[in-house]
């Protein structure tokens, strides 16, 4: 879903570009796997992974199984793929540590500025209005939900 603020999209990219999608039949097959097993049963299922059986036997109820263990995991989806949440965080700290870098700088910029010995007023009313947008910024990508 694309979103019409800038930053968000930039913060989405950011995300998708630092963090490994989850596989989401992967991680379900593995919980199956550790919670089942057919060696015991014999027969035409022994030895075959859970999953594989449960897939081959009943699809519709797989994919029901791989959708209900997704939901109670905390994972998000961005576009088509799913991220661990703590990956997203991690991301999410990183951009926004971007972003108050460049705020400083701003900030930085803008106290040079006031103090020069003939200050820009068209400078200052730039810097600031920079300021406030590279703040509205911040508190988006801080504030955004997934």
């Amino acid at each position: 879903m694309k979103n019409q603020n800038p930053i968000i999209e930039k913060l989405r990219a950011h995300i998708v570009a630092e963090c490994d999608p989850v596989d989401r039949e992967a991680a379900f097959n593995s919980m199956l796997a550790e919670c089942y097993s057919f060696d015991a049963v014999g027969g035409p299922f022994a030895h075959m992974c859970p999953s594989r059986v449960l897939a081959e036997c009943d699809p519709t109820a797989y994919r029901c199984g791989v959708n209900d263990y997704a939901d109670g995991q905390d994972w998000s989806e961005i576009g088509t793929e799913t991220y661990q949440d703590d990956d997203i965080a991690r991301a999410r700290d990183e951009f926004c540590d971007g972003l108050r870098d460049e705020l400083q700088a701003l900030e930085t910029e803008l106290e040079d500025e006031q103090a020069a010995d003939e200050p820009d007023a068209g400078e200052i009313a730039r810097l600031e209005s920079a300021i406030a947008a590279k703040n509205d910024e911040i508190e988006a990508c801080e504030n955004y939900a997934f």
